[in-house]
């Protein structure tokens, strides 16, 4: 596996871009909107470093109470996985507990993506092997 992004939880995705932009980031996708989870999602990048910006959309998003928790803050890594299976597998026979399903990822594609919480690391996300260009 390999790291695929930082996810960032904020309240105004324009005015996040807009501060990552001052330091070198682009958009490397444009804002997709991911109705399972009620947020908009958007992908800067900045040489190989890839930052998502998760900003939800109403207090249904799953990531509404971690917002208003936590403010505008990184939240997550995601890794890209080769063969999502079995590292899935791997991890919840070790010292992870999925926190929420695969599912596909409208931002990626639709690719299939899980969330889990790690023991002393907080909150991963893998998702089938995408590269953002």
């Amino acid at each position: 596996m390999r790291v695929h992004h930082i996810g960032y939880l904020v309240k105004h995705i324009e005015r996040a871009k807009e501060a990552f932009s001052s330091f070198g980031y682009v958009e490397s996708k444009a804002v997709c909107h991911d109705a399972a989870r009620d947020a908009d999602i958007c992908f800067l990048k900045n040489g190989d470093c890839v930052v998502e910006l998760v900003s939800p959309r109403s207090e249904a998003s799953v990531v509404w109470r971690l917002l208003k928790k936590l403010g505008d803050a990184p939240y997550h890594i995601c890794y890209a996985s080769e063969d999502f299976e079995r590292d899935v597998e791997r991890l919840k026979n070790g010292n992870c507990v999925v926190v929420a399903d695969t599912a596909a990822a409208p931002a990626l594609e639709g690719r299939n993506a899980i969330f889990l919480s790690v023991r002393n690391l907080g909150l991963i996300e893998i998702v089938e092997d995408t590269r953002l260009e």
